[in-house]
């Protein structure tokens, strides 16, 4: 009877010691018994090529100054006492004498005399010729009595802001821009080269 105790005792051990076979763990998404593979994501640059569009070059502004622009320019003695000179711009003009153009000047009586020369040496009161960058312009100023005098600049049109017109003093060799300020100058009648047509001219440019 012991014996057979013994022997069921034993075979109880030997049943509970017995392995069990693990059933594989399912990977979420996967069936059970197939196995996972690490994936490597690779990430690729794609460079981007940019071509600059070449630059056109823009051909420089014409030099010049609306048509009918003109000015006055006057030579004052005092109140009562002056002369003007009328310039006018126009592109088909000429620089030389044009009766259908200018204004020839005839001198008169005033203490003061002004005119502007034109290429041909004729003394003009209105003068209309062509602008050019530049240009000079040549005056012929005179007085009947020594003393202090004024070049002023009476009245413009259609001059644009960038246009300066210069006075020239050859005697003294200054140069004011007139659109700027006056200028004040001694005429000495035992000095001929104080007054007449070689001291003073205009230049006009930007």
């Amino acid at each position: 009877m012991k014996t057979l105790i013994l022997s069921l005792i034993l075979i109880s051990t030997l049943v509970a010691c017995k392995k069990e076979t693990i059933a594989p763990v399912a990977t979420p998404g996967k069936p059970a018994g197939t196995s996972t593979t690490a994936s490597s994501s690779t990430t690729s640059t794609t460079s981007t090529s940019t071509t600059s569009t070449p630059v056109t070059p823009v051909a420089a502004a014409t030099d010049t100054i609306p048509e009918m622009a003109g000015f006055k320019l006057k030579l004052i003695e005092d109140n009562t006492n002056y002369d003007e000179v009328l310039f006018m711009f126009k592109q088909k003009s000429s620089t030389t004498y044009d009766a259908m153009e200018d204004g020839k000047y005839f001198t008169g009586n005033g203490q003061v005399s002004l005119a502007s020369i034109s290429s041909d040496g004729t003394d003009l009161a209105v003068n209309s010729l062509p602008y050019s960058p530049g240009m000079s312009i040549g005056l012929d100023a005179n007085a009947k009595t020594d003393g202090t005098y004024t070049f002023d600049l009476s009245f413009q049109i259609k001059i644009p802001y960038d246009v300066h017109i210069w006075l020239k003093d050859n005697l003294l060799n200054n140069s004011v821009d007139l659109r700027i300020t006056d200028y004040t100058f001694k005429v000495s009648k035992a000095d001929p080269n104080s007054f007449g047509n070689k001291r003073f001219e205009l230049i006009i440019k930007r």
